[in-house]
């Protein structure tokens, strides 16, 4: 189990830094106001679409991927505490730091994962209102 929490809370870190240094590229893309003039957003859109490409689909995918694979051993730890806190009681449930932990990762893989598709679908509006085909 604690193999599984060092690689899990090693992914998490990673990911997370990636979007720590992506972020300021998708955040200047998401202050880009549209142009009165449609043709005068194709620079913008173009780079809008290189960070999409490079940024912000990689984070969602790998965020995704991550997050599914977290989630089955999560909801096995949480399905056996919570089996073993209704037969036994709370008092005789064993305090287990690893496995707490884990679903700690587990739980902030998941809150990454729904701001990045919060950022994504934001971004996706985004670059609708800046196409220049609008």
């Amino acid at each position: 189990m604690s193999d599984l929490l060092s690689a899990s809370s090693l992914l998490l870190a990673i990911l997370t830094t990636l979007f720590g240094i992506f972020y300021s590229s998708i955040n200047e893309i998401l202050d880009i106001r549209p142009k009165t003039h449609a043709v005068d957003d194709e620079p913008s859109y173009k780079k809008a679409l290189g960070v999409r490409k490079t940024k912000i689909y990689p984070l969602l995918f790998s965020s995704v991927a991550l997050t599914l694979i977290f989630i089955p051993d999560a909801y096995k730890i949480l399905s056996e505490s919570i089996t073993l806190l209704l037969s036994v009681g709370v008092s005789g449930v064993a305090y287990d730091a690893i496995k707490t932990t884990y679903i700690a990762v587990t739980v902030f893989m998941l809150a990454l994962t729904i701001n990045i598709i919060l950022t994504t679908l934001k971004f996706k509006t985004h670059l609708k209102e800046i196409n220049p085909k609008r």
